[in-house]
């Protein structure tokens, strides 16, 4: 990395416009640059080196490699991932009717909700979405923030933010291809688990009492009774025949599977999850403007966005902000589990309404407060952040990373919960910061006590960061008619009448 350290020092010096780095060393044999003092050439030869230095790291680092996954994942008009669509757009997946996937994973939302805590089984309108789905009551029910299912096929090892759908490591610590759940226990192959880490997500939120099923099949006793029920409604066989007023399903999945099968043998809970992962497999959205300037379109990226990726890219060593670090690679995830002290608040999983995180799943030290590392492609999108959504602007979350223990006093000046816009109107809200600041300083504890530093970096570098994550956004992802692919057209079948007429105002 010793040219990477020097264009980069070069650059600092020579660069009206950026902000200087007084922490980073030019060795000493360089005999200083005779610049043109110019505005134009200074910033001309800004550029350059940028360019230089980025072209330096795409090469080291193989940022421009292709991700394997995208050529194995469905294309969208596929008639599978078209069934899963639908089926991901239904409120009879919803053990009440009430809710369904697309609920708290919309595609004109980033593939989230816009909220701190996800809305499940008891909000007021039941196609409500974003801020302007309200709970009953104002009750927090859902302890964290939904991640995006935009590229969840990309990722090879973990999903949910503990990691509870994981792939199974042998005794080499080798992953395999079996996968564990929360019904097989941790590192445990679950035999219904299925092929893929999208299909086993798709088992779970379906059992939840909060997130989707409800007071529904009471008569349930474990987590594949519930899946049975919901298998047996879209089917319409065994006690749940008749459990839809309207039941085109049958037809679908023939359609789907190219079979004429009885719905007893074709319409399974394995059939639903395999539909419902392969539309979310299919959801590869990686057209970003970082993708395209490292196919060669210099102009692609803004020259504060160039900066920004210098920033990202570079180890804190080095005078950077060693972000890939963690986020690294072409997916910007390497999927492993840290603790960055993101404030707690709210209903937390503990009694002492903490969210220990992977602890509760693999209990060691490290995994304290250790959540999943997310990846950030469309990461613009996804807003609020962290397991709580907690921060709602990327100059928050950067500015955290900068300095946690002021990231953390700021979040409770603001009013901690309250001051989050989900909350505003909550006459209660303040009951969600009971124990807050004691569980976020313990979480503060055990950072300081672990390997990360803090990179070291001023206002207008921060900002240039910001504007590098800006450009990790898909187009499609911000481009309406584009994203209606992976919506349901509200003109076009609709096999329950219970399709979610998804708005997004009050």
């Amino acid at each position: 990395m010793i040219l990477s350290s020097l264009v980069l020092s070069n650059l600092f010096v020579f660069s009206a416009n950026l902000a200087p780095v007084e922490h980073l060393k030019t060795p000493q044999n360089i005999v200083p640059m005779q610049l043109n003092t110019s505005s134009e050439n200074v910033d001309t030869q800004a550029s350059n080196a940028t360019d230089t230095m980025l072209n330096t790291l795409i090469t080291e680092k193989r940022l421009n490699r292709r991700i394997r996954q995208t050529r194995q994942a469905p294309r969208i008009d596929n008639p599978i991932p078209q069934l899963g669509m639908k089926l991901f757009f239904s409120k009879a997946l919803g053990g009440e009717k009430t809710v369904a996937c697309a609920t708290c994973h919309h595609p004109e939302l980033g593939g989230a909700d816009q909220l701190s805590f996800s809305i499940g089984t008891n909000a007021i309108d039941h196609d409500a979405i974003g801020l302007a789905r309200k709970a009953i009551n104002n009750e927090v029910t859902i302890p964290r923030n939904a991640p995006t299912v935009f590229n969840t096929g990309l990722m090879r090892r973990t999903l949910f933010w503990d990691g509870r759908v994981e792939r199974v490591q042998d005794a080499q610590g080798n992953r395999t291809d079996q996968i564990s759940t929360p019904d097989s226990n941790f590192n445990t192959p679950d035999g219904n688990a299925g092929d893929t880490l999208t299909a086993a997500l798709s088992r779970f939120p379906v059992t939840s009492v909060e997130e989707m099923r409800g007071n529904a099949f009471a008569q349930a006793t474990n987590n594949e009774e519930v899946r049975r029920h919901l298998a047996e409604r879209i089917g319409d066989y065994g006690t749940e025949t008749g459990g839809l007023a309207t039941n085109d399903w049958l037809a679908q999945f023939r359609a789907a599977f190219n079979s004429q099968d009885s719905a007893e043998n074709l319409i399974t809970f394995n059939s639903i999850a395999l539909a419902l992962g392969q539309y979310q497999q299919s959801m590869v959205l990686i057209d970003t403007d970082w993708h395209r300037y490292m196919n060669g379109d210099s102009s692609a990226l803004t020259d504060q966005q160039k900066r920004g990726a210098l920033l990202y890219f570079t180890s804190k060593e080095d005078g950077g902000a060693g972000c890939d670090t963690c986020h690294g690679g072409s997916r910007f995830t390497r999927e492993g589990f840290v603790n960055l002290a993101y404030p707690q608040f709210g209903i937390g999983t503990q009694d002492n309404k903490s969210d220990i995180g992977r602890a509760a799943i693999e209990p060691t030290r490290r995994n304290q407060f250790a959540f999943r590392i997310p990846s950030l492609l469309n990461v613009g999108l996804t807003a609020p952040y962290g397991h709580a959504g907690s921060f709602q602007t990327l100059d928050q979350v950067v500015a955290h990373y900068v300095d946690p223990a002021t990231s953390i006093e700021q979040f409770f000046q603001r009013g901690g919960a309250c001051g989050l816009p989900q909350f505003a109107d909550n006459a209660n809200c303040d009951s969600l910061n009971d124990q807050a600041q004691e569980n976020s300083q313990a979480a503060l504890r055990r950072l300081e006590r672990s390997r990360f530093v803090k990179p070291i970096l001023n206002t207008d570098q921060q900002q240039d960061l910001v504007a590098f994550l800006h450009a990790l956004t898909d187009r499609c992802a911000t481009n309406t008619e584009c994203i209606q692919q992976w919506v349901p057209n509200t003109e076009g079948d609709d096999p329950d009448n219970l399709q979610l007429k998804a708005h997004f105002t009050p």
